[in-house]
């Protein structure tokens, strides 16, 4: 099965799944893009292919998958592409009882 891997919204490459013994290989080949992706495969589920590496003039991934591993993987896909981001949360910004300002962030307090 061939299915493409959408960077940003367009297509830079493809993914092929196919069975080799009692595994399952997903092979992806795509343009370099010039930072790192995570890639995840999606369909009537996901699942997480991983990072991709430079080989030759783009960048590659081969990622094996025992039959168990396939319980959690779509059992239709339909396209792959680059993982999700959570955004950021902003700091959180106050005032202590001294009237100190205290910036929260990576949960830690920092006074100025």
């Amino acid at each position: 099965m061939r299915i493409p891997v959408y960077i940003d919204g367009k297509e830079e490459g493809f993914l092929i799944i196919e069975r080799k013994g009692a595994f399952t290989v997903a092979s992806a080949k795509l343009r370099d893009v010039g930072r790192v992706v995570r890639l995840r495969v999606y369909g009537d589920g996901e699942a997480y292919l991983g990072v991709p590496t430079p080989c030759g003039d783009g960048l590659c991934l081969v990622r094996r998958f025992s039959p168990r591993e396939m319980l959690r993987f779509p059992a239709h896909p339909t396209y792959a592409a680059e993982q999700k981001r959570e955004p950021e949360a902003a700091p959180e910004a106050s005032e202590d009882r001294e009237g100190r300002h205290v910036l929260w962030l990576g949960g830690r307090a920092h006074y100025f």
